[in-house]
Order: structure tokens, then C-alpha cells, then sequence
């Protein structure tokens, strides 16, 4: 069953869509690209280390000859959406990269596939320190580029036929988080 809401976000009902397809593809891959950069790894400590962490998924959910949508895209589920990070790690607990969050291709915000959510790439920042003895301290940057986008949105029928809604939810803009944690 699939659930179709209105353009105000009231449920319209539920409505059994007689077949759909919902399959796809996640991955991740980590990648040591250097060791011992600036610090070779001794008895008594690791050495430093840069890595590549990146995952990526394929979502293809769409209708399947359906009598209204035919073969439609179901709204509202991004495409291909892919992360990374390249990290750098220090042997005394320092580490530091860069990142980004990409939502790779429009997507269909209605189910009639006429009016599609933007591709958006942001770029972040991550530092931070970890002791091994239970202290931490972090700063991390996002959307550095203070790309305007879309996180979310609401689904509606066709946006042809609706009143024009408000069923994009604006991302955060730039921003910094930083915090301290320490155990024991």
C-alpha cells in the first residue's frame, strides 16, 4: 500500500497501488590511501594515516503499470545519493578531512512526475582530537558553500492539477558544531 497525502499534507487515504517496484543498490567503501605519512607506526604507537570513506545508494522505486501513474517514479525518494570523506589521522589522536553530501540527480516531488527536487553537492569540514583516555573534543562544518536545497519534501498526487504548496523543506545553511565529551 501506498500512502498518497494531499498538497496541505492532509491524508487523503490509503490507496492500494496494485504493483510496485522497490529495489536498489548500497555500497561503502573505505580506502587507506597513505600510511605513515609524517609519523611511522612504532611499538608503542600507530602511525598516521589518510583514508577515503564513501558510500553511495541507488534507490529505482516506481510504479508498475499502474492505471494512473503507468511507470512512474514514486515522489519523494532521491535517486542516487553518494557521501565521502577524506580523513586524515594523527598517531596522538588529532584527525581532520574534508567531506561532502550529494544528492546526485532531481528527484519527482509528485507522483505524476511533473515537478522535481534539485541535485545539490555540500561540502563540510571535520576536526577534531581523541584521547585514549576517554577525552574528545570536534568541530564540524557543513555546507560550507551555503548551498541553498532541499532536505525534504512533501509528496502530492500532481503538481499540475494542486495549488502550489509549500512541500519543500529548506536544508540548513552553513553551520558549525563543535563539542567536548570526556569518559571514564
Amino acid at each position: 500500500m501506498l500512502e498518497l497525502n494531499d498538497i496541505f499534507g492532509n491524508d487523503i487515504g490509503t490507496v492500494n497501488v496494485p504493483r510496485s517496484i522497490h529495489q536498489g543498490i548500497e555500497a561503502s567503501l573505505e580506502v587507506e590511501l597513505l600510511q605513515g605519512i609524517l609519523f611511522r607506526k612504532q611499538a608503542n604507537r600507530p602511525g598516521d594515516r589518510l583514508s577515503l570513506d564513501q558510500s553511495y545508494t541507488l534507490n529505482d522505486f516506481h510504479f508498475d503499470q499502474d492505471p494512473v501513474y503507468g511507470n512512474n517514479r514514486i515522489a519523494g525518494i532521491p535517486i542516487h545519493v553518494y557521501e565521502a570523506q577524506l580523513l586524515y589521522e594523527g598517531p596522538f589522536g588529532f584527525y581532520a578531512g574534508p567531506n561532502v553530501q550529494c544528492n546526485l540527480s532531481r528527484y519527482a516531488v509528485d507522483h505524476a512526475n511533473t515537478f522535481f527536487a534539485g541535485a545539490y553537492a555540500l561540502l563540510g569540514f571535520r576536526a577534531g582530537f581523541r584521547h585514549n583516555k576517554g577525552f574528545s573534543v570536534f568541530l564540524d562544518c557543513k555546507n560550507l558553500t551555503n548551498q541553498r536545497y532541499a532536505s525534504s519534501i512533501d509528496v502530492i498526487a500532481d503538481a499540475q492539477t494542486a495549488e502550489r504548496a509549500e512541500i519543500f523543506h529548506p536544508g540548513d545553511g552553513r553551520a558549525f558544531y563543535g563539542g567536548i565529551s570526556w569518559s571514564w
